[in-house]
């Protein structure tokens, strides 16, 4: 089904830079500490506050959690729309990880070449399947960490795929 729309292309690797926007949570999701979320609840209140982040800065979400029905393995997290006052708006596929602590290293490092491959991969089959006008495509990272008793932390690692 793929076939045409999806082509390898080597890459050098980018450089992440990263806007670090503190992001208040709000009183009835730290009712206990985050790890006593468990995993999944952690992982959808990282996508929430993702979220709201873009919506707040102007982007309009078109998915979320997103899962091509023909077996490629994998999800897109959130797709949305940044809007660009000159020019069509860029369609946007956002990663979004999130963690309770540092152990394990910062929540993007867990998007390794084989994880955005793969993102590339469904970014295309998202857009094949959806004709939303946009002037390109984009990876992002969005990183959140959830610390008990301090905000979430948010990090928005803008091009890490650029198509």
């Amino acid at each position: 089904m793929l076939e045409g729309v999806v082509r390898a292309v080597r890459r050098r690797p980018r450089i992440l830079v990263a806007e670090v926007i503190p992001v208040i949570m709000t009183t009835s999701t730290t009712r206990g500490s985050a790890e006593a979320l468990g995993r999944p609840a952690v992982g959808r209140r990282g996508e929430d506050i993702a979220a709201r982040y873009l919506g707040d800065h102007g982007w309009r979400g078109l998915d979320r959690n997103w899962r091509l029905s023909d077996g490629l393995r994998g999800e897109l997290d959130l797709v949305a729309l940044e809007p660009a006052a000159d020019r069509p708006p860029t369609l946007v596929v956002v990663e979004v990880k999130t963690r309770t602590g540092l152990s394990a290293g910062p929540p993007a490092a867990a998007v390794d070449t084989a994880k955005l491959g793969r993102l590339r991969v469904l970014a295309a089959a998202w857009a094949a399947q959806h004709p939303v006008p946009h002037e390109r495509i984009r990876l992002d990272v969005v990183s959140v960490l959830l610390r008990r008793g301090l905000p979430a932390e948010l990090r928005h690692h803008r091009g890490v795929g650029v198509s």
